[in-house]
């Protein structure tokens, strides 16, 4: 376990950093530097959708019964996000056609409903065939949706350490997601899982609609988030580039899991086989991924790692955050009961800028945003330390208790969260799980990209955020 620095050894950010970044995030956006409701068992609302005029607001919420076929479980959503989803086709452009810019976008389109045309997990591909059938857009489509999604993405996420409001203290998860695709911005939706329909919320995940993995999640005790990670070990030789593009080919074609239907397992219940009892049918039984056998799978404590794409995972259970740098056969993972941060780069080579810059405007800005990881990083934890430093002594003063452990709450990193850059123009949304709790505590939607004057007035560290 890593052990937590003191505040004194981190900085904030300087306005130069911040116009950079903030620069760089303009280029990876493409902008310039100026200014009929239907009944459902299958998702059910759990609230009103809010007005659509603030920015950020809260993402509509739907109910997702388990205990229906697959085909049913996303009718309300595919409702509610029909005319979103039936605009996926330019993103299937933009994505696929940015990994195989050579090749004509007709004839990929072509590739593609040849080969892609479902994925690896039956119930999880019964899913996409509902939506592909109540929205009307091409399974291959969707494939590629879920499976090339968390290749793109870029995140800050991570464990902090805050009191619990009952004497006591407890590990929250944050995580902010960024992407320069503005037509996802309107799709990010909060689902809660039930296994039946008048049955308590087992699990929850804050995603886009027509995903049906998972990228981010929370149940009791357990709490997971996925980031993009562009490195990855021995890059650039020959037979580590086959072994990793033969894995993604072997995704893609749906013939092994994704990482996000991976999370999805470690999440859900697995049902067990079914036992019998003097000759009648016992209960359905259910199985949950423990934090602990979840990191020892991914990071292989019991065998080797699990086979994935390039990618870092953090988990947590309200008492510890592990972050794993996952390459597609080997894992390293730092945990910590503190503070702990993770967004697109390796912590330990963060001097290193192993992003090679190819041709083309799509790569350039990809790259700039990932090698601006560290920085986002360094802030986060700078901002935590100096605010519990803060909070400790102003609640000293209060008569309150000098305690470090018990300075920050969660409140407090819900504004943390807010803060420029770990939110910015490119953020769709950022949430605050409680894995001891079982429940997403606080999430924001961006449904336009935030504004010069919403950064101005979240330009960081502002003492009065503790009191």
């Amino acid at each position: 376990m890593t052990t937590a620095a003191s505040s004194a050894s981190y900085q904030l950010f300087d306005g130069d950093r911040t116009e950079r970044i903030h620069n760089l995030r303009i280029r990876a956006s493409g902008r310039s530097n100026t200014g009929s409701t239907t009944s459902s068992r299958a998702s059910t609302r759990s609230n009103n959708a809010p007005k659509r005029s603030s920015n950020p607001d809260e993402p509509s919420r739907f109910v997702i019964d388990l205990s229906l076929p697959p085909e049913q479980r996303y009718l309300e959503v595919c409702t509610a996000f029909k005319k979103q989803l039936k605009d996926i086709t330019p993103l299937f452009d933009e994505v696929v056609g940015g990994f195989l810019h050579c090749i004509p976008v007709r004839r990929v389109h072509q590739l593609a409903r040849l080969l892609l045309r479902g994925i690896y997990d039956k119930e999880e591909n019964r899913e996409l065939k509902g939506i592909s059938k109540a929205v009307g857009v091409d399974m291959h489509l969707l494939v590629s949706f879920n499976v090339l999604l968390d290749l793109l993405m870029g995140c800050t996420s991570g464990g902090a350490l805050v009191r619990d409001g009952e004497g006591g203290t407890k590990m929250v998860h944050f995580r902010t997601l960024d992407w320069g695709m503005p037509s996802l911005r309107k799709l990010v939706v909060q689902l809660d899982f039930k296994r039946r329909q008048d049955g308590p919320i087992i699990a929850s995940s804050i995603t886009y609609a027509g995903y049906v993995g998972v990228l981010t999640g929370v149940r009791k005790d357990f709490s997971v988030s996925l980031n993009f990670r562009p490195n990855r070990n021995d890059k650039g030789k020959h037979w580590s580039d086959v072994k990793y593009y033969y894995h993604l080919l072997m995704v893609l074609l749906g013939w092994r899991r994704s990482i996000s239907s991976q999370l999805r397992c470690f999440l859900m219940p697995q049902k067990q086989e079914k036992s019998t009892t003097r000759g009648q049918e016992a209960n359905d039984q259910v199985k949950y991924w423990t934090y602990e056998e979840t990191v020892s799978c991914i990071g292989g404590g019991t065998g080797k790692p699990l086979r994935t794409t390039a990618c870092y995972l953090c988990f947590g259970n309200g008492q510890e955050t592990t972050v794993i740098e996952k390459d597609r056969a080997t894992a390293t993972l730092r945990s910590n009961n503190v503070f702990i941060a993770i967004t697109n780069n390796d912590v330990d080579h963060e001097d290193e800028t192993n992003i090679p810059v190819q041709a083309g405007e799509r790569e350039t800005s990809l790259a700039d945003i990932v090698n601006e990881g560290k920085d986002r990083r360094q802030c986060t934890e700078g901002n935590y330390f100096l605010m519990r430093q803060h909070a400790a002594a102003w609640r000293a003063n209060a008569g309150l208790g000098h305690s470090l452990e018990e300075a920050v709450s969660a409140d407090n990193i819900t504004a943390m969260l807010q803060w420029y850059p770990t939110t910015n123009e490119m953020t769709h949304f950022a949430c605050l799980m409680d894995p001891k709790e079982g429940a997403v505590r606080w999430c924001r939607r961006w449904a336009r990209p935030a504004t010069k004057r919403w950064i101005r007035e979240h330009q960081g560290y502002q003492r009065s955020t503790y009191l």
